[in-house]
């Protein structure tokens, strides 16, 4: 049998290799590669373009290579793919457990709070995870229809009728909540993506969103999307206007993003149930949401005091301006607090990741990939999920419990939850515990995901897909990122209990036949956070290389030279999440100073407060004094 198995290694071995060499073959000579070339080498993309500001879909950013970090070009691979023959078959597909049987026996719907961070960390990293990166599933292209891989949405069909996109999640007929014949959840593989270097290799799946942390959740990815959410007078993005129920007072106006006002993806519940973005994400979870509207108050917010302070600048020029301090705002805010609370003060000190404090920052380097990692994006970011509760609790101005929500109910319907309820929501995500990132995830994600049944009866389980989509982009094993991350190499089932939590070892080994085996993304909830941080050392390895380069690949990164002038950036500095929330809530009148920290009441300032400090407008100014103070 070890002779056996040791052939076999010896043949995966052979065919891995030969992938990596043919992975080096150009094809320019190739129709395929002439199609490739024309996207990536064209020369002349960037003329006539007015790279002072950051384009939609972020090209030209880089000017040497004018598609980098583009939407809709492929993730990049930290390591070379897990697929069998090495190119676009799911490997192991018949000796893994099914994701959803690895769902049932490892996530329990327990809840596992951080003692000390906010429900804010959960919703900040979906808001950011939403702007570096969003995977699609393939379609019919001739008839532009979506792929069923399951009969009624709940049987496998035959494969004389199934797509070859397909790769449904099968279902046991022992399933402790999907009886009722259910044995089938829908799964279509990621829309592929050509290689930028245009070499014959394994398949790569497209990123829709720019690689950039630029805003794109915000303004969208494409120039159409971009244009579909601007008045085009005064800078402004499109609003709706809704009656603040919430307010302590009689009842006021506010402004909301615009409603969708036809059927779409983002619609699951009709028309006018939900919000336009620039991400069609930004209606799936309330709290999201709220984070949205904040933040399309904010860009409205500073158009209107950049036209006050220079009334000669026309619509593009303050919608510009305005869209570049929100997009720095965000770079300043997931460096300077996100980043230290997810990862640790000390080590964001250590590893490259903490802003610079005072002058220009020279870390710009042309040669960076920006491209967000297909790990990253596929593993590591859905880590996310595991912080949400169920219950969305909302807060008093005193900061007191008025009333608990079920996630459940609101799912995918926001609209009459903002309306009521935006300044509790706001507190909640203030004040409320964030989940432990681990194994634990709420019901709401596991058996109710996207459910389409009229009594909420079922819907799908966002952790098998997630496993899923791992296995469909070829991502490589727990084991070998520890590896590439230059850890401990695992060498007996001692070394793997030492490295997970407690109780886990012998559960991950009744499920996978060699500790080898361990996928990238369950490996990585398993296992022991660092202290100081909310993570594990391989998932905190993965974090670091994206966001080290996502600084440095970014030509415009709010700290270096010629994107503010020194003033400018002083103000930039001073932006922090606590402001955010105050200037564009309803009525919220106190806050902590770092929002993703549990208060106490002793935290709580108003807002009017200079211990949560405002930008100074007037350097923005080109009629006033710029070095006024």
């Amino acid at each position: 049998m070890h002779k056996f198995n040791d052939h076999l290694n010896y043949l995966d071995s052979v065919g891995a290799q030969c992938a990596i060499d043919l992975s080096k073959v150009k094809l320019d000579k190739t129709s395929l590669g002439k199609i490739c070339l024309s996207m990536y080498y064209n020369k002349t993309a960037c003329i006539g373009m007015n790279i002072k500001y950051r384009t939609p879909d972020g090209s030209c950013n880089n000017l040497k290579r004018w598609y980098a970090g583009k939407a809709t070009t492929a993730y990049k691979r930290l390591l070379f793919n897990n697929y069998e023959y090495s190119f676009y078959e799911i490997n192991f597909s018949n000796s893994l457990t099914s994701p959803r049987n690895l769902s049932v026996e490892f996530v329990k719907d327990e809840h596992s709070q951080d003692d000390f961070k906010t429900m804010a960390m959960a919703y900040w990293t979906i808001f950011i995870g939403h702007d570096l990166s969003h995977t699609a599933m393939s379609i019919l292209m001739k008839r532009n229809k979506s792929v069923s891989c399951c009969s009624d949405g709940r049987k496998e069909l035959s494969p004389s009728h199934t797509n070859e996109l397909c790769m449904q999640v099968k279902m046991s007929g022992e399933d402790p909540f999907f009886r009722n014949n259910i044995r089938c959840m829908n799964y279509v593989r990621s829309v592929p993506a050509l290689s930028s270097d245009c070499t014959f290799g394994p398949k790569e799946q497209m990123n829709q969103a720019t690689h950039y942390l630029d805003g794109s959740m915000i303004y969208g990815s494409s120039a159409k999307r971009t244009w579909s959410l601007r008045t085009n007078s005064g800078g402004q993005l499109f609003t709706s206007m809704g009656f603040d129920i919430d307010s302590q007072s009689d009842p006021v106006q506010s402004q909301y993003m615009p409603l969708e006002d036809t059927e779409s993806n983002a619609c699951q519940y009709g028309s006018g149930t939900c919000y336009r973005a620039g991400d069609i994400r930004a209606n799936a979870l309330p709290q999201l949401t709220v984070m949205h509207t904040l933040w399309m108050r904010e860009h409205n917010r500073l158009a209107k005091l950049l036209s006050q302070v220079n009334p000669h600048w026309d619509d593009e020029r303050i919608f510009q301006e305005a869209r570049k301090i929100v997009t720095a705002s965000i770079q300043h805010i997931t460096y300077n607090e996100w980043l230290p609370a997810l990862l640790g003060e000390n080590y964001t000190k250590r590893n490259g990741l903490e802003p610079s404090t005072k002058g220009y920052s020279n870390a710009y380097n042309e040669t960076t990939d920006p491209s967000v990692s297909n790990s990253f994006a596929t593993a590591v970011l859905p880590f996310a999920n595991s912080m949400i509760s169920d219950t969305i609790s909302l807060y008093t101005e005193g900061r007191v419990i008025n009333a608990n929500l079920s996630l459940k109910e609101h799912y995918n319907r926001p609209t009459g939850l903002l309306l009521n309820y935006m300044d509790q929501l706001v507190r909640g995500l203030s004040t409320q515990n964030t989940q432990k990132i681990d194994m634990l995830f709420t019901q709401t994600l596991t058996n109710y995901l996207n459910s389409v049944h009229p009594n909420n009866l079922f819907g799908m389980d966002i952790v098998s897909l997630d496993i899923q989509r791992s296995r469909d982009h070829g991502i490589p094993s727990y084991t070998e990122f520890r590896k590439y991350c230059r850890l401990k190499a695992i060498r007996s089932v001692q070394d793997l209990s030492r490295i997970m939590v407690e109780g886990s070892t012998d559960r991950l080994l009744k499920q996978y036949n060699h500790w080898r085996d361990i996928e990238l993304f369950v490996g990585l909830l398993f296992e022991k956070h660092e202290d100081d941080s909310m993570v594990g050392p391989t998932m905190r390895c993965i974090i670091r290389e994206q966001f080290i380069r996502t600084r440095i690949a970014d030509r415009y990164f709010y700290d270096l030279p010629n994107i503010f002038n020194e003033y400018q950036l002083t103000e930039i500095r001073k932006v922090t999440l606590a402001r955010i929330f105050c200037d564009n809530s309803n009525n919220v009148t106190m806050m902590q100073k770092k929002v993703f920290l549990i208060p106490e009441m002793a935290d709580l300032h108003l807002c009017s407060s200079q211990l949560i400090p405002k930008i100074n407008i007037n350097h923005w100014s080109e009629m006033v004094d710029t070095f006024q103070k």
